[in-house]
């Protein structure tokens, strides 16, 4: 391992000795464990497109089961390079319920990103036992949103600068296979990751063999693997879809700087819970006497990510929240920076307490979180399987969480039963699944204003029920001169269930 000089070996040596220490692997182990814990603490998670997602998976398992239903409506676009969390989800829901399947693949993909970055850390010669500072990042932006596809690649694309390190150092022909390898696998988990993820790969080198140019081309080569599929894939790309309403907006910067506070703290808005761990992974490394690296390629990768990080728009190329998802890299690649103290200091224990009270914080939101949504259970359970559903989240919000978690809340019934939600994520650009566009049906802009629903326009005959949720009855706001086409079936808290006056003669009509 190449590290700076005077990193003081015996540190860690010193530190294997005590059992309280960031150095001991089995308390660290037990911290990652302790992280996820709140994700199996309810039925549901809070994350925001996660039930989108699944809707979409057990579509396709109906698709390719050759059920009429969806073979008839749906097409299915397999070059997309957002299918390694999707397929390892499809594989789980064959033998586990769906909800279990995506928890176990949730959990494991943030469990890999603080593991992912002790190897990056090593592997540069930066201190690994700051790696503890990198758990409360894991629930990201992404996790937040419930980007399936995005989680399921960050600790990839972290995993691929490690690759770099290693080939940097040893170059070699099966060393290159591996980047290239690598790297075509984060293009098929999700690209904005992989090009995240090559960029800083790429200014390693570039930092680290500047004086040499052929050795720089040569080490760089490999990261043009994905080339041609991107250049295949953009060429394959048909049709628009605009993500919430803006097809290019940038952001202010005051929003970035906000983020990158509750980025780090692995909270999903600005608290003081997320202040005192943002400054505590900031200060923690040299305040234990941790010294900045000198050598440049441990810096650059930071700079060009931070820097991407204030320069990337939120929207544009019809995809959203571009520049949000990049900060769950930039906590790994600033530990990179720290080389070990000469000695041990007697304030970096504090990592752990931090990291616990962290875990409580979350524990108390997500529990609540699934007593919460019990009432969401008992208007579901009035609808019949299989059938089709329009959704008007009116309240989108929770007390728990700072993001609209009840957005796509509803697409649990298709992914739970095999029905069709909609607004159904079908209809973005980059799905697996496409539905026929040309049938009228709830559309993304009435997934945030369902006042706008239009019984005609939005073909309101075709549904069989429709989930409402709100504090108020809003039923003639949503159905307007139709009050009559609905008949009232459940309500539990803020969630009502209606039933379409004119199929209940025919139940098994759908779709």
């Amino acid at each position: 391992m190449s590290i700076d000089s005077q990193s003081a070996p015996h540190v860690a040596l010193s530190d294997r000795a005590v059992t309280l220490s960031l150095a001991n692997p089995r308390l660290y182990a037990f911290a990652l464990v302790l992280a996820v814990v709140p994700l199996w603490l309810g039925e549901y998670l809070p994350l925001v497109d996660l039930p989108g997602h699944l809707a979409i998976i057990t579509a396709l398992k109906e698709f390719l089961a050759g059920n009429a239903a969806f073979t008839s409506e749906f097409a299915v676009k397999w070059y997309e390079p957002y299918l390694t969390g999707l397929g390892l989800v499809y594989a789980l829901s064959l033998i586990l319920p769906i909800t279990v399947a995506a928890k176990i693949v949730v959990s494991l993909s943030l469990i890999l990103i603080p593991i992912a970055t002790g190897a990056l850390l090593r592997e540069s010669g930066a201190d690994e036992r700051w790696k503890w500072l990198a758990i409360p990042g894991m629930y990201s932006f992404a996790f937040y949103w419930g980007f399936l596809s995005y989680m399921v690649a960050i600790p990839i694309g972290i995993w691929l600068l490690v690759q770099t390190i290693r080939f940097d150092r040893a170059p070699s022909l099966r060393g290159g296979l591996c980047i290239a390898a690598i790297a075509l696998f984060a293009f098929f988990s999700h690209i904005i990751a992989m090009g995240f993820a090559c960029l800083c790969a790429l200014a390693y080198i570039a930092a680290a063999r500047y004086t040499d140019l052929r050795g720089l081309a040569l080490r760089a080569l490999p990261y043009t693997a994905p080339l041609p599929l991107i250049a295949l894939w953009f060429a394959s790309k048909t049709g628009s879809v605009v993500a919430q309403d803006a097809p290019y907006v940038y952001g202010s910067l005051a929003d970035r700087f906000l983020l990158l506070i509750n980025q780090s703290a692995g909270l999903d808005s600005v608290t003081p819970l997320a202040a005192v761990l943002t400054i505590a992974i900031v200060t923690l490394p040299p305040l234990c006497g941790a010294r900045l690296s000198r050598r440049p390629e441990r810096w650059l990768p930071f700079v060009v990510g931070l820097i991407a990080f204030f320069a990337i728009p939120s929207f544009a190329f019809l995809t959203g929240y571009l520049y949000e998802r990049l900060g769950a890299f930039l906590v790994p690649l600033w530990l990179m920076l720290w080389n070990a103290p000469r000695e041990r200091s007697r304030f970096e224990w504090i990592a752990m307490p931090l990291v616990l009270l962290w875990v409580a914080a979350n524990t108390w939101r997500f529990a609540s979180f699934g007593h919460e949504t019990r009432s969401f259970d008992t208007v579901a359970a009035g609808m019949e399987p299989g059938k089709r559903v329009a959704a008007f989240v009116v309240d989108n919000g929770t007390s728990w969480f700072s993001t609209p978690v009840y957005l796509h809340f509803v697409s649990w019934y298709q992914a739970k039963t095999g029905g069709v939600v909609d607004f159904n994520f079908g209809d973005f650009q980059s799905v697996l699944l496409r539905p026929n566009l040309g049938a009228p049906h709830v559309t993304e802009l009435l997934a945030w204003r369902p006042w706008f629903f239009d019984w005609t326009l939005h073909g309101g005959s075709r549904y069989d029920y429709f989930v409402v949720k709100s504090e108020a009855d809003v039923t003639e706001l949503i159905f307007k001169d139709h009050v009559a086409s609905v008949e009232l079936v459940a309500r539990e808290g803020s969630w009502w269930l209606f039933r379409n006056a004119a199929r209940t003669v025919d139940p098994s009509s759908s779709h």
